[in-house]
């Protein structure tokens, strides 16, 4: 498959693009989301959107990182955010109209001709059990209007759809994930900031966190597991020496974000780092994890933080014994007898888990493991796309150890990989589509991994153009010099 090559960007340009997109989006959390920074920040993105749709969906997915769905970025308080405000006489928050209006815009701009992966058939039997489930909640609640999960799982399609048709060359993905790993910085830095100053959420006695969003922590899984491999394999990557540099402050981040199920999800993530690595690497790796190691006693010490972060490793090993983990085991319970009531289609998307075990407080989000959150809504249709999705990915990322040439997207493949274990083993203790950004965070990942073949055939073909290339002008210039009286050939 030939795709189409579009020349880099220029670096300042770049750069100026992001820090704008930056600061207004700190602007925008601050302030009201109606303020001129954003209005600004629409036309900017408008004027990127012209130029390169590929950039602009980099910028929109970098901003949409540095937000909370439930926390307002500035005071780490609970409050009302960009998120759960709809724009006027439309309903959707800005994040969604800039989502369909880079779906329009690229509908236009390929004229028709999208790209097809190996992943469509596994992606449209899932979106097909979508449908049936919200079918099934208006059958069953007679209510249209309870579309707050289906819009959810609409950013998880939307992103998959933007990512397999925009990001077309390897340079466009390049650029991407430098902008992403910035924008990761970004939070990383901020989450300091308001920890030293005192900020952050109490969520338990003498345990205040940062960043409790589901998709702050993925991000932070995702970026230490990536730069991870990239430094194992010792492959080159647009601003690495900045990314290394600011390690502490993105694991500072994610460590007192408290997210148990992503402590699980980072040790999945590096045993599969572990399982990827040759003989020699592994002993790299080791010295890696080490030094990680020695980094986490220093900074759970520095912070002061030793009881509280033993706390919670305590609660994993002992869910019975801490109430938020025991509750999660009572959810587990009220999620198999609904499943065992509605097995073949469940309670439909937007349908609310009855609680047959008592709990001192319904939780609309269902049920905190995201493989039973699907079988509750959507049955065993819906839970078989699922696992179907997941065993399709899984086998294209482990072909990618057989064909791909290129040894930047060798790597990472093999990054994804322990991302996408990491994943699954978060999914066991958290619900991926209760929030937006996971959704979009899940489909970005698909279309980036299922699009790797198509960036190493492109990379192996310049390759092939560049070395006839290279053989004429060796040719050329031999041929020159034997005209050459004042050259004497060997």
């Amino acid at each position: 498959m030939q795709m189409q090559t579009r020349p880099s960007p220029n670096p300042s340009i770049l750069l100026f693009a992001f820090l704008s997109i930056a600061v207004l989006a700190i602007a925008a959390a601050a302030w009201p989301p109606y303020s001129a920074a954003v209005i600004l920040g629409g036309a900017l993105g408008l004027v990127c959107l012209a130029a390169r749709p590929d950039l602009a969906f980099a910028l929109f997915f970098a901003a949409e990182s540095l937000f909370s769905e439930d926390i307002l970025l500035i005071t780490e308080k609970l409050e009302v955010t960009i998120y759960r405000i709809p724009l006027p006489y439309i309903g959707l928050n800005i994040f969604e109209v800039i989502l369909v209006v880079l779906v329009l815009f690229t509908l236009l701009h390929r004229k028709g001709k999208l790209t097809a992966t190996r992943l469509d058939f596994s992606m449209a039997l899932f979106g097909f059990a979508c449908l049936l489930g919200y079918a099934t909640c208006i059958v069953l609640y007679h209510e249209p209007t309870r579309i707050f999960e289906p819009r959810r799982l609409l950013h998880f399609f939307v992103a998959f759809f933007l990512t397999v048709n925009l990001l077309q060359t390897k340079e466009s993905l390049r650029t991407f994930l430098t902008i992403y790993f910035a924008a990761i910085v970004l939070k990383a830095i901020e989450g300091v900031f308001l920890y030293t100053m005192g900020e952050g959420l109490q969520i338990k006695w003498q345990i205040r966190a940062i960043f409790t969003g589901w998709e702050d922590s993925l991000n932070f899984v995702t970026y230490l597991l990536l730069l991870t491999v990239f430094i194992l394999d010792r492959q080159p990557l647009p601003g690495k020496r900045g990314f290394l540099l600011a390690l502490p402050a993105v694991f500072f981040s994610f460590l007192f974000s408290y997210k148990r199920a992503y402590y699980v999800a980072l040790l999945a993530g590096l045993a599969g780092v572990f399982w990827l690595q040759g003989p020699k690497a592994r002993g790299r790796f080791v010295r890696l994890c080490l030094l990680g190691l020695v980094l986490i006693l220093g900074l759970v010490i520095a912070a002061g933080q030793w009881n509280a972060i033993s706390m919670r490793v305590d609660s994993i090993l002992h869910p019975t014994k801490e109430s938020s983990a025991n509750y999660r085991l009572i959810e587990w319970t009220n999620a198999m007898i609904s499943i065992n009531k509605n097995p073949l289609l469940g309670i439909g998307l937007g349908g609310v888990m009855p609680m047959e075990v008592y709990l001192s407080r319904t939780n609309m989000l269902g049920v905190h493991n995201t493989f039973l959150w699907v079988t509750v809504k959507m049955g065993l249709l819906g839970i078989f796309s699922y696992f179907l999705l997941h065993f399709a990915f899984w086998r294209i990322l482990t072909l990618h150890s057989q064909f791909l040439r290129d040894p930047f997207l060798r790597t990472l493949s093999r990054g994804l990989t322990c991302v996408f274990l990491a994943f699954c083993a978060a999914q066991l203790f958290a619900p991926m589509f209760a929030q937006m950004r996971t959704a979009t965070w899940f489909g970005i990942v698909l279309g980036i991994g299922t699009r790797l073949t198509d960036y190493d055939k492109d990379s192996s073909s310049t390759r092939k153009e560049e070395i006839p290339i290279m053989a004429d002008q060796n040719e050329t210039a031999n041929h020159a010099l034997s005209k050459s009286p004042n050259t004497i050939l060997p």
